[in-house]
């Protein structure tokens, strides 16, 4: 009797698994939503003009970076650059990475109230 039990448990939960599969894969799929990059958090931000930073240090071409920090503000991409330096600044990115990100501030001409941060180690692109 008690096996006849565990085997309908078993099969019981075969076919749960089984009509949840079918229908969050085949009957109703999740959407598939592309979030806009100004709603990252503030350290993937951060994470983001970093990596335009990178990519301006090889490439010089100031178009491009502005571009590609309009997708963070549109508004103003340099307010993204002087963010990106202090949660470099309190999450610990290496002073070259610190640097990087200066450099990129420099070039596209950011203005800020306080001086750039410039840390002491050179960068060369």
């Amino acid at each position: 009797m008690q096996n006849k039990r565990q085997i309908g448990f078993m099969i019981a939960i075969l076919v749960g698994v089984f009509a949840g599969l079918v229908i969050g894969w085949l009957l109703i799929p999740a959407q598939v939503k592309n979030a806009p990059l100004e709603s990252l958090r503030g350290d993937y931000q951060a994470d983001y003009v970093l990596m335009v930073a990178e990519k301006f240090a090889a490439d010089q071409d100031v178009l491009t970076a502005t571009a590609l920090l309009r997708d963070i503000k549109p508004s103003d991409p340099a307010a993204s650059i002087k963010e990106a330096l202090i949660l470099g600044q309190q999450l610990g990115y290496s002073p070259r990475e610190l640097q990087l990100i200066t450099l990129l501030q420099t070039a596209m001409g950011a203005s800020s109230n306080a001086a750039p941060i410039t840390p002491t180690t050179e960068v060369t692109p």
